[in-house]
């Protein structure tokens, strides 16, 4: 079995594993929840030594290795242990004496019970006598979640840490989605159920994790683990509370058969707000009119977004008649025949874009899908243009654009960003902000009101 650390990670067969005392290269490590090496105090308990050290408290250093000498025992469980004592020897008259009394003890007793003398007889017990005398031992370990849960991948995560350009994170070709990792080690007899997010997760004692897809980033989310144990016909239920946090990333998102899907929410504005997260959803064509792979093989996966509408930046064209939208019977669908990036500045792009951006400004369009076919040209210079009104930087709308390496390598450069940025140099305004602003109201002909509202709507207060 291969293992290593990296960046403060322990990997078993290249994969994080949270595998308790761990030694990697002769150093000793602990690898918590998610593989993260613990730092500072930590309390070891029996089952996590692996035989590697006691049970006990110790120190890890910065870099999770155990710091020699820094192992307290465990606290006593209070109960202390008894001095001998030499006992002299009773005399013949101390013995009889000792058995005369408690003869006289007996017969009293006996006589109580037959004439009540003091009413001594005790009350029936009403509590079960059963419960008293069923041992139960809840053989399951659940996490301990120390640091924030990246929902990314490895790459991904260290792009984040700062160890990886994005250039370099696209190149392993892992792509950028993870689901959130909740593991624990359970034994036979016993049930056991994580509430999350207002949603039940049954546990598989055959497995030793479960994987949930689509969470927010940024988020604290509260959990518990019902475990129902049965022994000797009895049966008791326990709850264990828990929390972790989600690292404050970009929300990367799993619609199967759908790619380069991501929240365009998480960035910060201008003026120190952020763009919401769960209102615009972006991805390929989901209905694979286009390329028959792209193609959102479970409706059910779409339903946790409660999508209003889906906003196809595609031509009408593609479909003659009454087009139904793969996200749902409820869903309003609508085709843009978007242009895109210098395209936008062509007179007969301003009325498309005055649509595409009409419809932005209609609350009830939300929450929704935004795609074309790859979910790339379209999408990214729509998408471009909606950061730019909301305040986002620049730099961070090229980073979005860039996203779309992990689904097309290509667009891991911006150099087709060029087209929308050298359009906009005789706009007025001192930003990119100030100048798409100007631009859709001044050339678009867009309202102030509708830009407003766009703003009201994708963005936090």
């Amino acid at each position: 079995m291969a293992s290593e650390i990296i960046d403060g990670i322990y990997y078993e067969n290249g994969e994080p594993k949270h595998a308790g005392v761990v030694k990697v290269d002769g150093i000793i490590y602990y690898a918590g929840s998610g593989g993260v090496l613990a730092t500072g105090e930590k309390t070891v308990h029996s089952e996590m030594t692996n035989g590697l050290l006691k049970r006990g408290v110790y120190e890890f250093d910065k870099d999770g290795s155990l710091i020699p000498g820094s192992y307290v025992p465990p606290k006593s469980s209070g109960k202390k242990r008894r001095k001998k004592r030499s006992h002299k020897k009773l005399t013949t008259t101390q013995r009889w004496l000792v058995i005369a009394c408690f003869a006289a003890l007996i017969a009293f007793i006996f006589l109580d019970l037959h004439f009540g003398w003091l009413n001594f007889r005790p009350e029936p017990s009403t509590a079960p006598t059963t419960t008293g005398e069923t041992e139960f031992i809840t053989p399951i370990i659940l996490p301990e979640f120390e640091e924030p849960v990246y929902l990314c991948t490895e790459p991904m995560r260290r792009y984040y840490s700062g160890a990886l350009t994005l250039p370099q994170a696209i190149s392993y070709n892992q792509g950028a989605y993870a689901p959130f990792v909740f593991p624990y080690e359970m034994g036979e007899g016993i049930e056991a159920v994580l509430l999350l997010d207002g949603k039940e997760y049954p546990l598989d004692p055959n497995a030793n994790s479960i994987s949930i897809d689509n969470l927010l980033t940024g988020k604290t989310y509260e959990y518990t683990v019902n475990v129902t144990e049965t022994a000797d016909e009895s049966t008791r239920t326990t709850t264990y509370p828990g929390s972790f946090t989600t690292a404050d990333t970009n929300r990367f998102i799993l619609l199967p058969g759908v790619s380069n899907t991501r929240d365009i929410g998480h960035y910060r504005t201008a003026d120190g707000r952020r763009v919401k997260e769960g209102m615009i959803i972006r991805g390929t064509e989901i209905d694979g009119l286009v390329e028959g792979e792209y193609f959102l093989t479970d409706k059910a996966a779409a339903e946790p977004f409660r999508f209003q509408s889906d906003l196809d930046l595609r031509s009408g064209e593609l479909y003659s008649s009454v087009y139904q939208s793969r996200l749902g019977d409820g869903v309003r669908h609508s085709f843009f025949n978007s242009p895109s990036y210098s395209g936008i500045f062509t007179e007969s792009a301003k009325p498309l874009l005055r649509e595409i951006f009409t419809e932005l400004a209609d609350p009830d369009s939300y929450p929704l899908y935004l795609h074309c076919t790859y979910g790339a040209d379209r999408t990214g210079t729509i998408v471009f243009l909606l950061q730019g009104l909301l305040g986002v930087s620049e730099e961070d709308m090229v980073f979005e654009y860039q996203l779309t390496g992990f689904h097309l390598p290509y667009y891991g450069e911006s150099t087709d960003l060029n087209g929308i940025l050298g359009g906009l140099e005789g706009t007025p305004g001192d930003t990119i902000n100030e100048k798409i602003s100007n631009y859709l109201i001044r050339e678009v002909g867009l309202t102030q009101e509708q830009l407003d509202s766009i703003r009201s709507i994708l963005l936090e207060d």
